[in-house]
């Protein structure tokens, strides 16, 4: 049986993924692990060498077992592409969908929650565009106000917080493309922005719909 493994920083993403493979690609089994401390220590004090370290043995472990394995947390996101240099089974959950947005036409708002999160995802975006052969067309957005309603749990007011504040930033730029919610924990916000008509990218469906790709190919 095919095997995906999932890095994960917050608990409520194993429900956000089970629900996901088991819409798109219910025979995949799931390996779910919650580094908590990891995410709440690169916010703190920076991605030092022993958390380097942690990580990558993390992913690199979870790949002897599985077919794929995602890091989910956008703040290590850099560590797993470190890791994906050398072990093709591993890539971080937002790579995918930055590759994928930087074909859009418009200005593309990224939008984050951790001020931890945007300079690993600007680099990205900009390596993305330039695969592309594109000049970076894109502006980042930090809703840092949301992120105490998704730590307390109020998933809604965490959606909307997000909503609100892209609604009124969209309503200001001239050219606008699509919206990416750069963060896996955003996804609650993409179907209020939807209703609002506008396009969005999400880290979490394109990651599976990727994991799903990689195995189909193997």
């Amino acid at each position: 049986m095919a095997s995906v493994a999932l890095l994960h920083t917050a608990e409520v993403h194993r429900e956000t993924f089970e629900h996901l493979f088991t819409a798109m690609a219910p025979s995949i089994k799931l390996d779910q692990m919650v580094e908590k401390e990891w995410l709440a220590e690169a916010r703190d004090k920076g991605i030092s060498e022993e958390l380097n370290a942690k990580i990558q043995e993390k992913l690199n472990s979870a790949s002897t077992n599985n077919d794929v394995v995602i890091c989910t947390c956008s703040t290590l996101g850099p560590v797993a592409d470190l890791v994906a240099k050398d072990n093709k089974k591993v890539f971080r959950i937002d790579r995918p969908m930055l590759e994928e947005a930087a074909k859009s036409q418009g200005k593309i708002l990224v939008v984050v929650c951790l001020e931890s999160t945007i300079a690993a995802t600007e680099q990205l975006m900009e390596e993305a565009f330039a695969a592309e052969g594109k000049p970076a067309f894109f502006e980042m957005l930090l809703c840092d106000e949301a992120w105490p309603h998704f730590e307390s749990g109020d998933i809604i007011a965490f959606a909307e917080s997000i909503t609100e504040k892209v609604c009124d930033h969209v309503e200001q730029m001239l050219n606008p493309g699509p919206v990416v919610l750069a963060q896996a924990s955003m996804l609650a916000a993409a179907p209020l922005l939807m209703e609002k008509e506008l396009p969005v990218f999400t880290s979490p469906i394109v990651a599976a719909r990727t994991a799903i790709s990689m195995i189909e190919k193997a």
